[in-house]
């Protein structure tokens, strides 16, 4: 059941009324029995079992690591406490993982037919976040394994996520908050703008997109960027609009998710790409993976031997970009094993790690030019550019179904232009008629608007932007309401249209 299915606005109008007519104490455990309600729903008896007998693990687990753990006598205690909980700490990590293999990985492959588990990757990695935070002593080990459920199954994030941390959401998972209509209303404009991206955006986006990659020998090189170009628009209002449901949803009933993105497309590098995209994977990996690595006995004594060879300065970049390429590269595995998957994480890993050993000579650059990406300047639109291109070329292995089709889009791409196919009504046989194709134009004008003006809020007192974004509140709504419903009743006025499912949901 999708975000997008009717079944589900139905779901959640009752959720909204049990939710909120039941008494504060007990609001939480309506939030748990329509979470279990949802997920059943999802994968039926055996998806509802794994995801109970992880919560089970996971709970256990955890108080084994804070029992051998025990309590902290000092800091020179802290060495040997961790040592005592690293056993079920490592146990249950490596069943939560052999768990995501087996189902995400193995069962396509396998003889005989697996269940597949929806958001089982999202579920895992907060599963082990939690654990890992627990062996630390960042956060006590929950008591309570129905408070402990709600925090591993909140429907809303269950699917695409973002993924959260224990100390982030348990207080207001449970805190059974009343009816705020100043929380309503905002949740109900992010759940508006989830749905004008997925449907007014995304879903045409979509169709025009399957059509080139579906026979790229009939197009072009500027046919093929500018499906490229759609693709990653198209990308980012899946995702992105999934997350705004499920931050508009969360925020209704005051839980606070963390944010998944931040106008990524204004990256001025492709590391700075990777921080405002999927912002919750990337600071999950960054703590989880990168720190761990990065600190381990193995690099250590790589890293000294790196100075002993290419001197102080070169050396100690060495763990750290081994480090980034294992961040990377692990990355590409959370999306798929494919060649092209695994291609798309090496160049990035690959890429990023390139920079941190140009890091200082293009400073230097930098200071002599006073190129400065930072600011907003013809500097930063040319570094915003340089990456949005970058990107492109990279989602050409996220989005090719095989190896072949993408380095026959790289060949046509450079040696048939075929300027002519932008024009020539070429656009017109992507399986999208002209109202349509007017309806998604219009859409990703709103959404470039919206993103322009958010980020110039962000990174500067642009009069414009501070207009908009501090005006009175029945103003924003308003004007915001009119535009999203207009795009939206041009979406749904399709005969016979069916939503597609979300990009992510399948991870």
């Amino acid at each position: 059941m999708s975000f997008t299915d009717g079944r589900f606005l139905i779901f959640l109008a009752i959720f909204f009324a049990a939710y909120f007519a039941a008494p504060g104490r007990v609001r939480w455990i309506v939030m748990l029995a329509f979470s279990a309600a949802f997920y059943a729903m999802l994968g039926g008896a055996f998806g509802i079992g794994v995801l109970a007998l992880t919560i089970a693990i996971v709970y256990v687990s955890a108080r084994m690591i804070e029992r051998r753990r025990g309590s902290p006598q000092s800091a020179k205690d802290e060495p040997a406490r961790r040592m005592r909980g690293r056993a079920p700490l490592i146990a249950c990590v490596t069943v939560n993982f052999g768990l995501l293999i087996a189902f995400k990985y193995a069962a396509p492959s396998l003889p005989f037919k697996l269940v597949l588990i929806p958001g089982i990757s999202f579920f895992t990695f907060q599963a082990v976040g939690y654990l890992v935070d627990v062996y630390k002593g960042k956060v006590a080990a929950e008591r309570n394994a129905l408070r402990l459920a709600l925090f591993l199954s909140f429907f809303p994030q269950l699917l695409q996520g973002p993924i959260s941390r224990h100390s982030q959401i348990a207080d207001d998972l449970t805190a059974g908050h009343g009816w705020n209509w100043d929380r309503a209303a905002g949740g109900a404009m992010r759940i508006l703008r989830g749905y004008f991206m997925k449907l007014a955006i995304a879903d045409y986006a979509a169709i025009a997109v399957d059509a080139v990659f579906s026979d790229v020998s009939r197009f072009g090189g500027a046919m093929l960027v500018l499906t490229l170009v759609l693709y990653s628009v198209q990308i980012y209002a899946d995702f992105a609009g999934g997350v705004s449901i499920t931050l508009g949803i969360a925020q209704i009933v005051g839980v606070s998710l963390p944010e998944n993105f931040n106008q990524p497309f204004f990256a001025n590098s492709l590391t700075d790409f990777w921080r405002r995209w999927h912002i919750t994977l990337s600071t999950w990996l960054k703590d989880y993976l990168f720190y761990p690595v990065a600190i381990s006995k193995p690099l250590g004594k790589l890293g000294k031997l790196a100075r002993r060879t290419l001197g102080a300065r070169l050396g100690k970049l060495v763990p750290a970009s081994v480090a980034t390429f294992i961040v990377y590269f692990a990355m590409s595995v959370w999306h798929g094993v494919s060649v092209n998957a695994l291609i798309f994480g090496a160049l990035n890993g690959g890429l990023i790690t390139l920079s941190l050993f140009l890091e200082l000579p293009v400073e230097r650059l930098r200071t002599l030019t006073r190129f400065n990406a930072a600011r907003w300047s013809v500097a930063r639109v040319l570094a915003i550019l340089r990456t949005f291109a970058l990107m492109l070329f990279l989602r050409i292995f996220a989005r090719a179904e095989t190896t072949h089709t993408a380095f026959e889009l790289l060949r046509r791409m450079f040696s048939s232009r075929l300027l002519v196919q932008l024009w020539d009504g070429t656009l017109l046989t992507l399986n999208l008629a002209p109202e349509e194709l007017v309806v998604m134009l219009a859409a990703i004008v709103v959404l470039i608007v919206r993103e322009i003006l958010a980020e110039r809020y962000a990174v500067s007192s642009s009069p414009l932007s501070q207009r908009f974004f501090t005006s009175h509140p029945a103003t924003q709504y308003a004007v915001t309401l009119v535009l999203m419903l207009f795009v939206l009743y041009c979406a749904l006025s399709r005969e016979g249209y069916t939503p597609s499912a979300f990009i992510y949901a399948q991870y």
